[in-house]
């Protein structure tokens, strides 16, 4: 072996190694490179779907709060039904010198009403009376002011003949000059009469335009006086009117509380008569049940008037569900049919109110089935109409930050020995969606390469990235 025919064989090792050792140290380093998993925007059908959990309720509910104040001493329990007329639901006993007290209390009171509704009234009246002669009374009206340019007029005719009369003089004269009987300056002495006259006329002109100007001025402060008056008037027949109004509605105010103090003395008094027992009773013939007892409520304990003290609720198979949604999923309306799941039994509602709240929707939905008792957990699903969308990507591939909702997506670089992949941002607004997909729109042009539906590390735009196969990795985002 020659000394060329080795140093050809030591040249080509150091080559072939410096080849391995470049792609090695390529491939190590594209182990530290996030893998994502890609897909395209396409042309799909979209049927919204939205699906939440809640409580089955009965529908037909009314709270029963306690009519006076004292201790419970009998009461339905939670559960219990009533299924005939005058049902009694629970008893309040009260001490009775008590209630004497209040009785006096409340015929106090009733005294105090009447004292206002009398006094109110001759309020009333006032005010009426101080209306009508209001509403007699004339607005002063101002005297309007006159425009009188007569004087001006007879002395621009005075100084219209003088005028006549000296040019007259003036011809006379010329005359009597050309034939030497008078000199020169008589004749000069005319003339200049001339131009005391027509200063004259100058000078009772612009007090003739003075007076038109002051007779504007005045009548536009009359115009402005009788403004002024008509408004004050209406201004003083408001407060009037307002003031009946006011009164009107005090006696309405104070009449209905006469009512409910005449209505509260008879209670009392009935409760005085019964030992200070008060029994509330079902007046109505309805199959109900007790749904809830009040915190705190039971046999024994003391309730103020006015408190809740339980729920009862119709037995007509109609049951009311609220389940909340994002507002996100605008395609929920009311009126719309759902679908309801109960353990292994589906059923169909009918959404009959959206209440929002924040960024979520409460909706509540009607539903009448005779398999259902109240208190199940349901599983609601709410479909909305499909449709064909032109750009539709995976929901994982839908990212959201403080700059809106955006997309990623790869643009491919060529290196020396294969491509380099990196990220780019698209912004984009959001439309319809289902379960699985999401339809996507922008100002600008979509992009055509690959989009990113998965990554195996947080990844954002120009960092590279390496595409794999889609489950080739747990999703990270």
């Amino acid at each position: 072996m020659t000394y060329n025919r080795i140093l050809r064989i030591i040249a080509t090792s150091f080559f072939i190694l410096l080849v391995v050792l470049t792609f090695f140290s390529r491939t190590l380093l594209d182990l530290q490179v996030a893998r994502v998993s890609l897909a395209f925007i396409s042309r799909e059908t979209i049927r919204p779907e939205a699906r939440a959990g809640g409580i089955v309720r009965l529908a037909d509910y009314e709270v029963i709060f306690a009519p006076h104040t004292g201790r419970i001493t009998q009461i339905l329990q939670l559960g219990d039904e009533t299924d005939f007329t005058n049902t009694l639901l629970f008893t309040i006993s009260s001490d009775v010198q008590a209630l004497e007290t209040v009785l006096e209390n409340y015929e106090h009171s009733l005294r105090v009403n009447s004292l206002n509704i009398e006094q109110t009234q001759t309020n009333l009246g006032n005010a009426r009376t101080r209306l009508a002669n209001l509403q007699a009374l004339p607005i002063e009206q101002p005297t309007a002011p006159t425009l009188n340019l007569w004087e001006f007029e007879l002395q621009l005719e005075a100084n219209t003949t003088a005028r006549q009369q000296v040019e007259e003089d003036i011809i006379t004269l010329e005359i009597l000059y050309a034939e030497g009987v008078i000199p020169r300056q008589d004749v000069i002495n005319r003339e200049a009469e001339i131009t005391r006259l027509a200063t004259a006329r100058d000078e009772i002109y612009t007090r003739m335009q003075l007076a038109v100007d002051a007779y504007n001025i005045a009548r536009d402060n009359y115009d402005n006086s009788i403004a002024a008056g008509q408004r004050n008037r209406q201004e003083q027949l408001q407060v009037q009117q307002n003031a009946i109004a006011a009164y009107e509605f005090s006696i309405t105010s104070i009449t209905l509380e006469r009512e409910r103090l005449l209505s509260r003395i008879e209670t009392v008094q009935e409760q005085i008569e019964s030992g200070g027992v008060v029994y509330v009773h079902l007046e109505e013939h309805t199959n109900r049940i007790v749904t809830e007892l009040s915190p705190g409520i039971a046999i024994g304990s003391m309730v103020i008037e006015g408190a809740p003290i339980m729920t009862t609720a119709i037995r007509n198979n109609n049951f009311l569900i609220a389940a909340t949604f994002p507002q996100m999923q605008d395609f929920i309306s009311v009126g719309q049919t759902v679908e309801i799941t109960v353990a292994t039994d589906t059923f169909e509602g009918q959404t009959t109110r959206i209440v929002p709240e924040g960024v979520w929707n409460r909706v509540y939905i009607s539903v009448s089935a005779r398999q259902l008792i109240g208190g199940e957990h349901a599983n609601v699903t709410v479909l909305g109409a499909s449709t064909t969308q032109p750009n539709v990507i995976p929901l994982s591939a839908l990212r959201y930050d403080s700059m809106g909702y955006h997309i990623l997506f790869v643009n491919s670089h060529p290196r020396r020995f294969g491509e380099d992949y990196y990220v780019y941002r698209a912004n984009v607004d959001v439309g319809q969606r289902d379960a699985r997909n999401v339809a996507i729109s922008t100002r600008f042009e979509l992009p055509t390469s690959p989009i990113i539906v998965n990554s195996d590390m947080p990844i954002s735009p120009g960092q590279r990235v390496r595409p794999v196969a889609t489950g080739s990795f747990p999703s990270t985002r």
